[in-house]
């Protein structure tokens, strides 16, 4: 999961006042211990990282609160929504860009 979001900011398409924002929620799940393990639970091996499980990876507590923490900081300049959906375009496209190492990766996070 960890290279999955150190690659994502790459794909960051958004608004560049969204990028820093972005970068701050991607390194701070990144560096839960039990994000990792919590999506491994919610993510289907053979369908991979696909729209449905980026949505409910967006919607997992953690998640919502980075979001919610961001928007705070930015005293309402930055919309939910906005994060919300770099989030999940970011994580379906570095799966793609990892999809063999990252497989092999949740397989083994699994067992």
């Amino acid at each position: 999961m960890v290279d999955l979001v150190q690659k994502g900011i790459k794909y960051f398409s958004g608004k560049q006042n969204y990028k820093s924002a972005i970068k701050e929620i991607l390194e701070s799940i990144s560096a839960n211990k039990s994000f990792a393990n919590d999506v491994s639970k919610i993510m289907d091996v053979k369908r991979g990282l696909d729209r449905g499980t980026s949505d409910s990876i967006i919607k997992m507590p953690i998640v919502q609160s980075e979001i919610e923490k961001v928007i705070n900081k930015s005293k309402g300049e930055l919309d939910k929504t906005e994060l919300e959906n770099q989030l999940k375009n970011i994580l379906v496209k570095s799966w793609s860009d990892l999809s063999d190492k990252a497989l092999d990766k949740v397989k083994k996070d699994i067992k």
